[in-house]
């Protein structure tokens, strides 16, 4: 156990759980062993480790994960409960400082499947919801058009259950994602738009902002506007429960013979 770099570990612990997301040097916060081993099987590298046993650090997952990173030679330590409950309360005993590497918005609209695009999503556990339905079924990646720290936000990270590091996700601007849409038809999803849309593999979807919904500049240069089917008295859904539909129905399109 390097104990010896224990005040260095909780320094930069307590650093990023401030700066609530990405810091300047790449580096993100994670919390939980679901989280770490999802970051990990991606290849993810993983600069330490830290946990406590109090917090649920004793659990024989938490162990084996630190087994292993121990044998990669992942600095790690073990924290005081006090210590710990300054940087998370929702761990279960484990919490990680991590460094991904992000795919670029070209890398994403190449990859085979339909993209969904989120147009200046205000709340990033919407972001991690997409990004989870998102791997669930097939997509082929998540573009966030706006701010790119709404996909590194923890509530992004924690909605995401670990998905965000197995869907590839990049953030861009509407104008980048108009001039690299590299030949994908752009659907956009609108209240009144036509109801009888049939999924496309090619399509980049976008789904609005959850109040201001999509912007004009992107309805204007859409190929379709489509629109969920409803009954009720209600116009519109979550915005994560819309792409839930989406890409339930692309998927089902495309498993059907």
């Amino acid at each position: 156990m390097a104990t010896t770099r224990y005040g260095e570990i909780l320094a930069d612990l307590l650093a990023l759980r401030a700066c609530k997301g990405m810091d300047s040097r790449g580096r993100l916060l994670l919390e939980g062993v679901r989280m770490v081993l999802s970051a990990r099987r991606a290849g993810v590298a993983l600069d330490a480790l830290a946990y406590a046993p109090e917090h649920g650090g004793d659990a024989p997952a938490a162990q084996q994960l630190m087994a292993a990173l121990e044998r990669e030679g992942v600095p790690r330590a073990r924290l005081s409960a006090r210590d710990f409950s300054r940087i998370s309360y929702k761990a279960d005993g484990v919490i990680a400082v991590v460094r991904p590497a992000w795919p670029t918005l070209d890398e994403v609209l190449r990859r085979s499947g339909l993209v969904v695009a989120l147009d200046a999503p205000s709340d990033p556990g919407n972001v991690g919801a997409v990004i989870r339905t998102a791997n669930a079924w097939g997509a082929a990646g998540v573009v966030v058009l706006g701010d790119a720290e709404k996909i590194t936000h923890p509530k992004c990270l924690r909605a995401s259950t670990g998905a965000l590091f197995h869907t590839p996700t990049c953030a861009a601007t509407r104008d980048e994602l108009l001039a690299r849409a590299l030949g994908r038809r752009l659907v956009v999803l609108v209240p009144d738009g036509d109801r009888a849309w049939r999924a496309d593999e090619r399509a980049i979807v976008v789904l609005g902002n959850e109040k201001r919904g999509v912007h004009p500049e992107l309805v204007r240069a859409a190929s379709e506007r489509v629109a969920i089917p409803m009954t009720g008295v209600v116009d519109s859904l979550n915005v994560s429960n819309a792409a839930a539909v989406i890409l339930w129905d692309a998927f089902r399109a495309r498993s059907t013979p």
